[in-house]
């Protein structure tokens, strides 16, 4: 066993995984020792990491977090996942951190998605539970709807048959179905994603779907054909399984979760 999976194991925030996943993810992780007063994870245009605190204290530059200090096993740079930017962290004492770039999730992805879902899931717990607590609003629950290009003609033809179910819902869908659906059954998009881009970053459905906010996904999909993406929705349908979404991939099971909508 390495060192970095020693430490990673000695966090009690890893307990609900097992040896064998850490041993896994620590090869994803590099080890940073920090310095009091040393700017940890600088900002950037875009962020694309986070961190957990090994030992030692990191100070949050956010007014709006009931406390600003975080210390061994607190995860710093969570926000990323859903907002693509982060607060400031600034070293209160000497110490080390395990960081993760989102580049090193994507790798993870490929090779063990369900690890990469359940690794997402367990650093953006504590956000999403914060979210929950300012989220002063009821927003419109979502659908989203993707299909394989030879299947587009199908998805239209479900979504007439079901347009006044979608219709109460607030469509998630990728640019080139927005402007099909738009022009062949009127109806309204209200955010447009990647397929090849399901759970991470800004555009995603991932951190949606973690705030409960994803009531239905139906993405078509070809049995034959051999999708580039099939990482990303391999992790997307884990991601379901786990915050129970409903989720289809054909026909028949799409028409079964339209009438348990209706």
């Amino acid at each position: 066993m390495d060192q970095k999976t020693e430490l990673l194991l000695k966090l009690d925030i890893f307990r609900q995984f097992y040896t064998e996943e850490i041993e896994i993810i620590s090869e994803y992780f590099s080890i940073h020792k920090f310095f009091d007063l040393q700017v940890i994870m600088p900002q950037t245009v875009q962020d694309s990491s986070f961190g957990i605190i090994l030992s030692g204290e990191v100070s949050v530059s956010d007014d709006q977090m009931e406390n600003s200090s975080r210390t061994k096993g607190d995860i710093l740079g969570e926000m990323a996942f859903i907002q693509g930017f982060r607060s400031d962290f600034i070293a209160a004492s000497d110490g080390a951190i395990a960081i993760m770039t989102f580049d090193d999730i994507e790798k993870l992805k490929f090779k063990k998605p369900y690890l990469a879902v359940k690794l997402v899931d367990f650093v953006t717990h504590n956000l999403v539970n914060d979210l929950r607590k300012n989220d002063k609003e009821d927003p419109m629950e979502i659908i989203v709807l993707l299909a394989d290009e030879n299947l587009f003609s199908d998805l239209i033809n479900l979504i007439k048959d079901h347009l006044h179910i979608i219709k109460n819902f607030s469509v998630i869908t990728s640019d080139k179905l927005k402007k099909i659906l738009e022009q062949n059954t009127n109806l309204t998009i209200s955010q447009v994603i990647e397929p090849q881009s399901l759970i991470l970053g800004e555009t995603a459905i991932g951190h949606q779907i973690l705030l409960d906010q994803v009531k239905a996904i139906v993405y078509l999909r070809d049995p034959i054909k051999v999708e580039s993406n099939s990482a990303s929705i391999e992790a997307l349908s884990r991601l379901c399984d786990l915050q129970q979404v409903l989720f289809s991939t054909n026909l028949l099971t799409a028409n079964a979760i339209f009438q348990y909508l209706e």
